[in-house]
């Protein structure tokens, strides 16, 4: 392993103690391994738009990360209203808007992505065999799940897809 490994990380801007206790935790395990961490009104500010701005980023980056943090906690709604898969939702958690535009310029960059999402997320990215990766689900809020093989070896697979990137 030579040199630092630019990643782009996909999270909301502003996170509760808990997920931003997770955020750092992920932090200094990825540092460990040469990993720097890139984030939009994180860690890269810009004039450009923001869309520019992630493309610009990603691009200078080997692989990316998706936490799907719950940002919108919906008590009841309806999905797909008036349609003959209309259904009552109840408890519905949602993760940033910006999760999805993001995995989704990772995929086209073929960027090695792990995705992670908080128990109950759903939808988009976020759904199983969107891509051709695994969804990981935890409790996100609790870092205890960053060190148990059901995250470690997918982990590691991942960060081993950063490496053969990054020597093309």
């Amino acid at each position: 392993m030579s040199g630092e490994y630019n990643i782009f990380l996909s999270r909301p801007t502003d996170l509760s103690e808990e997920e931003t206790e997770t955020v750092n935790k992920i932090s200094e395990i990825l540092k460990c391994r040469e990993i720097k961490l890139r984030t939009i009104g994180v860690t890269d500010f810009t004039n450009e738009t923001p869309m520019k701005a992630i493309k610009e980023i990603m691009e200078q980056c080997t692989g990316a990360i998706i936490l799907g943090f719950t940002q919108i906690k919906v008590e009841r709604g309806i999905k797909k209203p008036e349609t003959k898969k209309e259904m009552t939702l109840e408890c519905y958690n949602i993760a940033t808007p910006w999760n999805q535009i993001e995995a989704a310029m990772a995929y086209m960059l073929d960027l090695p992505l792990l995705i992670i999402k908080d128990n109950g997320i759903d939808g988009g990215i976020f759904d199983p065999g969107v891509t051709s990766k695994y969804i990981h689900e935890f409790d996100l809020k609790e870092q205890g799940w960053l060190e148990i093989e059901q995250f470690l070896q997918p982990f590691n697979e991942w960060y081993g897809d950063v490496i053969r990137k990054s020597s093309k």
